[in-house]
């Protein structure tokens, strides 16, 4: 009795096995099938499509975040180098050292500084190496490089009244950044997610 319902049981596996080796045998079958992994490329295709306009346009977006953020930063150190200056006649260097360590491009400076390099040279190289990511645009560098070839180049008054410049020209720089992140920076997003909608549409 055993015996005969174990048969009777491998009888419709068997024949279960057989009838699904015959339907993938199907040409419609495979049609089907083909269809069904189609569609579901396509769909990855379009989210991927779509997560990478978003990504671009976060990207950018972020970028405007970053120039505000060291342009602030910059000023911070003009000012606390006005303080340094006035009341206790310190070096560049010993500056940078105690106000330079929230910015990649004086943190090179001083690297440099303290690898023997002349103090100009090493702020030239500074700049041209810790600006790169930061956001900061041509014109915010060529106004830091500026900055540096007068740094510790003349007198205390002198020092003070070229802090002080510089520090009212990175105010502007500051204030336009504000306001181009405020006007830019969701647009930048929307614009992203809308670009990868349109292209992931478009090739639909």
């Amino acid at each position: 009795c055993a015996g005969s319902r174990r048969s009777a049981s491998f009888i419709p596996g068997r024949l279960a096995m057989w009838c699904s080796w015959k339907e993938a045998g199907n040409p419609a079958v495979w049609r089907r099938y083909t269809r069904q992994v189609s569609c579901l490329l396509k769909v990855l295709g379009i989210l991927l499509l779509i997560a990478a306009g978003t990504i671009a346009g976060y990207v950018q977006s972020h970028r405007l975040s970053q120039r505000v953020a060291q342009l602030e930063e910059m000023l911070r150190f003009l000012n606390a180098a006005q303080t340094e200056i006035r009341y206790s006649a310190a070096s560049v260097v010993e500056i940078l050292q105690r106000h330079g360590s929230s910015l990649a491009c004086l943190q090179q400076c001083l690297a440099y500084c303290r690898a023997g390099e002349d103090f100009h040279i090493a702020w030239e190289e500074g700049v041209r190496i810790g600006a790169k990511g930061t956001g900061l645009t041509e014109e915010d560098q060529t106004l830091l490089r500026d900055f540096g070839s007068g740094f510790g180049a003349s007198d205390v008054e002198g020092q003070l009244s070229h802090c002080h410049l510089y520090a009212e020209l990175f105010q502007d720089r500051l204030e336009r950044a504000r306001q181009e992140k405020a006007r830019k920076g969701k647009l930048y997003l929307m614009l992203g997610s809308f670009s990868g909608i349109a292209v992931a549409l478009f090739l639909c």
